[in-house]
């Protein structure tokens, strides 16, 4: 099931942040088995950049830690460090730096975007391919620091769709295959190690599967997008 109610009726760059509310910080499904068997299977989806320290490794450890250890009392996790955390929730992580850098990624389910070229990067830089943000990315510092400073968390949706695989190229489906995918972004502030966590819980389904409702609410997406947009974000653009 994917979260497309969370959208608006049009389509939007705005950030749209919201707060948490009663949700978990960290989602636990049905689907646990399956996440973390193909991120252990993946390649190419840990980075580190030179600012990254065994410090900040540590920090980020604990704070998914006390986490977990209050949300799910009962549940046994246990990893060490960034790498081996990354394989115990089904989110994808990435960590920005107060000084306006990404310094970390443990990403096995990216959408339509290489890892390996976003590590190091600024907000703006990262941002720069989505038609439409340039206002936002004016403001880049504002955003960084809403990441480092979200001590109570917060989160933001976004969808698109793509092609030929189903979660990840590791469940790979015929190439005219059209999968939607969302993800819940939730950020996490640790603002006195200078850092905010980046959490991504992405969920997928194939688009002959979803409902008339979501279609409906689909092509308004597409009707309300500037050509440019619909190159990005569509393969049909």
């Amino acid at each position: 099931m994917i979260d497309w109610q969370s959208y608006g009726p049009i389509y939007t760059v705005a950030p749209g942040i919201k707060k948490i509310g009663e949700l978990p910080i960290i989602e636990f499904d049905e689907e646990e088995n399956r996440y973390l068997n193909l991120k252990r299977k993946a390649k190419e989806n840990i980075y580190f950049d030179e600012m990254y320290t065994s410090d900040h490794d540590q920090i980020i450890c604990k704070k998914i830690q006390s986490i977990l250890s209050k949300e799910y009392p009962s549940k046994l996790t246990s990893f060490n460090n960034f790498q081996e955390l990354g394989f115990v929730i089904q989110e994808d992580l990435a960590v920005f730096h107060r000084s306006n850098k990404l310094i970390a990624l443990h990403v096995s389910f990216p959408s339509v975007w290489v890892p390996k070229e976003k590590i190091g990067l600024t907000f703006a830089a990262i941002h720069q391919p989505v038609p439409g943000m340039g206002s936002f990315l004016k403001n880049e510092q504002k955003y960084v620091s809403m990441m480092v400073e979200a001590t109570t968390p917060i989160i933001r949706y976004v969808w698109g769709e793509h092609y030929g695989y189903f979660l990840c190229k590791e469940e790979p489906l015929p190439s005219s295959t059209k999968v939607m995918h969302t993800e819940r972004q939730t950020f996490v502030g640790i603002p006195e190690a200078d850092l905010g966590l980046f959490l991504i819980r992405k969920k997928v389904m194939l688009y002959t599967d979803t409902s008339d409702d979501f279609k409906k609410w689909y092509q308004g997406q597409i009707k309300s997008m500037s050509l440019e947009q619909k190159a990005y974000k569509t393969k049909d653009g």
